[in-house]
């Protein structure tokens, strides 16, 4: 049996296409699955640096959102519609998690562009990493007194 010529170029053609969408993601986008990003994550670590008053001031906690103090807090995230979604702060305070800010933001590849800009110091939030249980974000930004710098990792959580 003899293979139609027309038909071995677009079979090459074929495999030569799935072979380079499959292959063109770089490096920086492999820790990125967007369909992890809803849920609930509780915030495990966060680090970073902040300048006061001309001194810059660093700092690395870590929490347990599964058994949280007062100083812990979570996050949710809801997809609205296209790459549109929506993240809900709680923080834990007298025994209970409670509401306290709602922001919609768009992504972008890996960068969360928040939809109002209003109040917002942050020129800057990157997701580094989100997987089934883990999601770090990066923000940059600069306030009155410099810039400024946060590195925040979650752990996925039932609810």
């Amino acid at each position: 049996n003899k293979i139609n010529p027309m038909k071995k170029i677009l079979f090459l053609a074929t495999l030569l296409i799935s072979v380079f969408c499959f292959s063109s993601c770089s490096k920086d986008d492999e820790a990125i699955e967007v369909n992890q990003l809803e849920g609930v994550w509780g915030m495990t670590a966060v680090n970073g640096y902040y300048y006061y008053e001309g001194e810059k001031i660093s700092y690395n906690e870590n929490f347990n959102p599964f058994e949280p103090t007062d100083d812990c807090e979570k996050i949710t995230i809801e997809k609205i519609e296209g790459n549109k979604y929506t993240v809900t702060h709680y923080e834990y305070y007298s025994g209970t998690w409670r509401q306290y800010d709602s922001e919609n933001f768009y992504l972008e590849g890996n960068n969360m562009i928040p939809e109002s800009m209003e109040g917002v110091d942050v020129s800057s939030a990157k997701i580094l990493e989100a997987s089934s249980d883990k999601l770090v974000i990066e923000t940059t930004g600069a306030d009155e007194d410099g810039n400024f710098y946060d590195k925040y990792t979650y752990t996925r959580m039932a609810e």
